[in-house]
């Protein structure tokens, strides 16, 4: 009988990563590069509530809510049940700025400017994957600003 004991955990992956390559090689023609430092966005994250839920409920209806933060900015969204499969989204910036907001459903963009409070509202976003793209204005651009978005999630 074999002595397994022996074996190391990065032995046994350079055995499953050499086996992986004889049965499936990565094709000699593959180029892959990505360079982070070179991206124009800026990747937000998801904030875990206090209570490790994100629901919440105001009145009558149900409303959802979730916090993203990024290095320069905070996205904090909230999403009540509409009519015909939609949801009312309301959004805030911290720290509140002029901003383009983008939300990317499954019917396709809509865009939106904020307020000067760094609120935002979209009155019928259709139920399912949406991503908020922040884009900042001209002046923003040119002190180094960029768009910043978060990862996508279900309303």
């Amino acid at each position: 009988m074999a002595d397994f004991q022996h074996f190391s955990d990065d032995g046994l992956l350079a055995d499953l990563r050499r086996v992986a390559g004889l049965v499936d090689p990565v094709p000699a023609d593959l180029l892959f590069s990505l360079s982070v430092a070179g991206l124009d966005i800026e990747v937000c994250r998801l904030v875990p509530a206090l209570d490790g839920a994100m629901a919440g409920v105001r009145g009558d209806e149900e409303t959802t809510r979730a916090t993203f933060e990024s290095a320069s900015l905070t996205i904090m969204v909230e999403w009540t049940a509409g009519a015909a499969g939609t949801v009312r989204l309301d959004g805030w910036l911290a720290p509140p700025s002029p901003c383009r907001i983008e939300l990317r459903t499954v019917d396709g963009p809509q865009t939106m400017d904020t307020d000067e409070g760094g609120r935002f509202a979209a009155q019928r976003v259709t139920r399912g994957e949406v991503q908020i793209r922040v884009h900042p204005t001209n002046d923003q651009e040119a002190d180094g600003a960029r768009t910043v978005v978060t990862p996508s999630f279900v309303v």
